[in-house]
């Protein structure tokens, strides 16, 4: 009797602790590709400054190093139709699930510094014999810093369900969302994580040295990038 009660008993605990084992090993697994795609972001973001400042701070500069800084990510196969492959689906996250805002420089240093450049057809800070110029403002004009924020494809059963609906609980205007600080430096969730993603958004930041004239972008500004 006794070994039929501890049987049962076993049984018993053996159901209680198998959801929460399960989930622990599920959530271990997806905490790994979030740390993995964060590394891969956090790169994509410098390669995107990197280039958006040799092309003026533009969004097209940003975007062409954000997609070869993902590429990777998306890479399973060591050949070269999976590089195009993962090429392309890097260019489809960053259009469709990634909000770029551009930090510095500021609408504002265009109105401080920008002049009229015909070349571009575009009002640009002058980028030359900056330590000649007085003051520190446009030598802090020129410094590229961008903020990318990413919906992250949640893959693990379960955890994707809970994750996604504490992000977009976050989000939301009730008591105990992310404080103004916060809320400030994240944009919306829905904005994001849009046609019904399943995703976390993982931010990257990234600061560099202008290697040519910002150019305001105003065509961008708004439309694929936001500009503070």
């Amino acid at each position: 009797m006794s070994t039929r009660r501890e049987s049962g008993q076993a049984l018993v605990e053996y159901v209680i602790i198998l959801p929460v084992l399960v989930m622990l090993i599920f959530g271990t697994i997806q905490a790994a590709f979030i740390y993995s795609a964060k590394n891969s972001l956090n790169y994509a973001t410098f390669q995107g400054a990197r280039i958006g400042a040799l092309n003026g701070a533009s969004y097209e500069g940003i975007r062409r190093g954000l997609i070869r800084g993902l590429t990777p990510l998306f890479v399973h196969h060591n050949t070269d139709a999976d590089k195009e492959r993962a090429f392309e689906e890097a260019g489809a996250e960053v259009d469709n699930y990634a909000v770029v805002t551009r930090i510095s420089p500021s609408l504002n240093n265009f109105s401080a510094y920008g002049e009229w450049d015909s070349d571009e057809s575009d009002y640009a800070i002058p980028n030359d014999n900056l330590m000649y110029r007085p003051g520190t403002g446009i030598q802090d004009a020129n410094l590229l810093k961008i903020r990318v924020q990413y919906c992250l494809k949640l893959v693990v059963p379960i955890v994707d369900r809970l994750l996604s609906a504490a992000s977009s609980f976050n989000d939301s205007d009730i008591e105990g969302s992310f404080s103004e600080a916060s809320r400030d430096a994240v944009a919306d969730y829905a904005d994001i994580c849009q046609a019904g993603r399943r995703g976390i958004v993982i931010t990257s930041e990234a600061l560099v040295r202008m290697q040519s004239p910002p150019l305001r972008d105003s065509d961008a500004c708004g439309a694929d990038m936001e500009c503070l």
